[in-house]
């Protein structure tokens, strides 16, 4: 799991940025957001501007040069920070694996250069790269291989762990579970189905999908849940399956006539059914995960991403959730121009299960 990550002179983040999520406090309540001493459910706050789908995005940087999975390089324009001297920009993840740490850095020009990288495990240096030089690597398995990438800009962990076969061994076990980690992680946005990384190869057509796997009268009951009265079918077009409202005699296209919010819904239904089907372990952010929706909804959502055995984090304006039922106050960060912090430590108080968090945010007590 993700235990920390560092960046500098991406996008929004000229100087270098932390965000931290080791730093847990000794609560009683709510252990089920926590793993390994680690906050393994969490949700971040700041004001428009700030920088939260920024910093979403620099944690699926990884994504675009280690793995095949789909990466939408149009949400990366604009990569390096405009006001920056430096002239690339820099990634550090600190992850765990079976108690094992397991560190990750490297430089990029854009997003397609990786310049240099090194990945420590345990502490031990195992592979280092700088473009233009040998690949420096003490993996058993690597002896024959050849490290003279020439000019590619490939990145030398994804050339070992395809041209490479490891040892059998600690290391490669832990190797090959960063690299399960990562081709696994999961961004996406509230509402446009093309604004994912991730995950997956390729985009696919939600309804369809729904359709296919058996779920639409799963997802029918789902909106029912939700508020949203209505009874679902589907019509097929060209191959393609496609929902419907069944207005007895009548049937309406879903995706014309639903409302935003039942979009944006829709989209959450889509790939939380797909993280249940394959017993998602990695990590999932979403960006403005409630947009379009009321409170209330909002809260049963974050119920059913507290039940995946993954590590969730979510971005949102609405302080209504923001609750020591729902969590707990290490969980709950507030993000500024220059740091990110949870509301556990930016408050003298010794912060209880009995305290309003809201009500507390709402009259200052946490600094924005």
């Amino acid at each position: 799991m993700l235990v920390k990550f560092e960046v500098e002179n991406f996008k929004k983040f000229k100087d270098k940025f932390t965000f931290d999520l080791s730093n847990v406090k000794n609560y009683e309540f709510n252990t089920r957001c926590i793993k390994n001493d680690n906050v393994n459910k969490s949700i971040i706050y700041g004001v428009n501007g700030v920088g939260k789908s920024n910093l979403g995005l620099a944690l699926f940087d990884i994504v675009g040069h280690l793995t095949d999975k789909y990466f939408n390089a149009g949400l990366y324009t604009n990569y390096l920070n405009a006001n920056g001297i430096k002239r690339s920009a820099h990634f550090k993840y600190h992850f765990k694996f079976q108690g094992v740490e397991v560190t990750y850095s490297y430089s990029k020009r854009n997003i397609t250069e990786v310049i240099e990288e090194t990945l420590e495990i345990d502490g031990k240096e195992v592979i280092s790269y700088s473009i233009g030089t040998l690949i420096r690597t003490n993996l058993e398995g690597t002896e024959s291989l050849n490290k003279d990438l020439g000019d590619s800009k490939l990145s030398a962990l994804k050339y070992i762990k395809k041209n490479a076969i490891l040892k059998e061994g600690f290391v490669k076990v832990i190797f090959d579970e960063f690299f399960d980690f990562v081709e696994n992680m999961l961004f996406f946005k509230s509402l446009e189905q093309v604004d994912f990384i991730g995950y997956k190869n390729t985009p696919e057509l939600i309804g369809n999908t729904i359709i296919n796997d058996g779920h639409l009268e799963d997802f029918e009951k789902f909106l029912n849940e939700s508020s949203i009265e209505c009874k679902l079918s589907y019509i097929e077009l060209n191959g393609d399956k496609n929902i419907t409202f069944n207005f007895g005699d009548i049937q309406l296209d879903f995706w014309s006539i639903a409302s935003t919010g039942t979009k944006s819904l829709t989209l959450f239904y889509f790939w939380y059914k797909e993280l249940q089907k394959s017993k998602f372990k990695s990590l999932i952010f979403i960006d403005e995960f409630d947009a379009f929706y009321h409170h209330q909804l909002s809260y049963s959502v974050v119920e059913r991403l507290i039940e995946l055995d993954a590590q969730v984090i979510l971005t949102t304006h609405d302080i209504n959730i923001m609750s020591n039922d729902l969590m707990r106050p290490d969980c709950y960060f507030i993000m500024s121009h220059s740091e990110i912090e949870s509301i556990a430590h930016k408050t003298k108080k010794e912060l209880r299960v009995a305290h309003n968090l809201e009500k507390m945010y709402r009259a200052g007590s946490f600094g924005d």
